[in-house]
């Protein structure tokens, strides 16, 4: 059955879907081109409801970013402009721009928010530079540059065989230097916030804690309480430490700086095994492992991107 385009031009100060660079693209007001959408089955306009509902492989097209799912319900305020209030997609969700590609089973956009809301199975982002995972749910606040995932999530930086792992991540994204095809600025996340049962991952070792931070363009993470550093068989214990994932270089301390504790303070614990230490300057590992609780424990995260079936 061939598509049945409807063009959408009174949608010229709309906003749409899409993640971290998508979702900038997508939500940006000024951007005064047309929402094109197509369906297989049917595209039902209601002026009575304010909306559109495209059934059957439909898509949603502005510029060069676009929306698949199996049911799109577009809402719209009363009035001449006609701008979209929100956007709802359901089952099969795909969300693709020029370098970016989101999967979920369902999605909402709120204008009012400014937030897209992605939730179901299947729930992963792919850029060139990394892929971010979760079980739950994942969120982007354009006005912010904040990504939230939740459940399990997992940010991975192939490339740079890192990764982040937690309950919780929370994305904080800033321009990058480099431009699409289109001369737009992309965005990159520029930290990565972690809560419970934090895992970061290098070349060479992984750490573990309650919380922490990682900063992408300086490799370093900061992670506290029941701080964890395993390298080959070598292991150490502390409250806090700050460590670079690129350089192995690690800073154990029995607390934050700054911080005071109220009780007895805790003392760094390791266990050093000479021959494992220089056998780690020999080579590092290129396997992942599973540890407990379900986390990777990939000591390089090199051409680990997860399937897109």
């Amino acid at each position: 059955m061939h598509h049945k385009p409807l063009y959408l031009f009174f949608f010229l100060m709309s906003s749409s879907l899409c993640y971290g660079q998508a979702l900038d693209q997508f939500s940006n007001s000024s951007d005064e081109s047309p929402i094109i959408i197509e369906a297989d089955k049917s595209v039902v306009c209601d002026e009575t409801s304010n909306k559109c509902v495209a059934t059957g492989n439909a898509m949603a097209q502005k510029s060069t970013n676009k929306i698949y799912a199996d049911v799109l319900t577009v809402y719209f305020n009363e009035g001449k402009e006609r701008e979209i209030t929100s956007m709802v997609a359901d089952g099969h969700v795909r969300m693709e721009t020029p370098t970016d590609t989101a999967y979920g089973d369902h999605a909402h956009y709120d204008v009012a928010l400014d937030r897209i809301l992605m939730t179901g199975g299947n729930l992963k982002i792919e850029t060139p530079e990394q892929t971010l995972t979760a079980r739950d749910s994942i969120e982007y606040w354009h006005g912010k540059n904040q990504g939230i995932a939740r459940g399990n999530a997992i940010a991975q930086f192939p490339e740079k065989e890192e990764l982040v792992q937690a309950d919780t991540l929370i994305a904080y994204f800033k321009p990058s230097t480099e431009k699409t095809e289109e001369g737009k600025e992309k965005l990159a996340i520029d930290r990565v916030e972690a809560e419970g049962n934090v895992l970061a991952s290098g070349p060479k070792g992984v750490v573990t804690g309650d919380r922490g931070v990682y900063f992408a363009q300086t490799h370093m993470v900061e992670i506290v309480h029941n701080v964890k550093i395993t390298q080959d068989k070598n292991v150490i214990n502390g409250e806090y430490v700050r460590h670079n994932l690129n350089t192995n270089v690690t800073e154990m301390y029995t607390q934050a700086p700054g911080t005071t504790s109220s009780g007895p303070v805790k003392r760094i614990s390791g266990l050093i095994n000479p021959k494992d230490a220089k056998k780690m300057k020999e080579k590092s590992p290129e396997t992942a492992q599973k540890g407990k609780n379900g986390h990777l424990f990939p000591v390089s995260a090199k051409n680990k991107k997860i399937s897109t079936s």
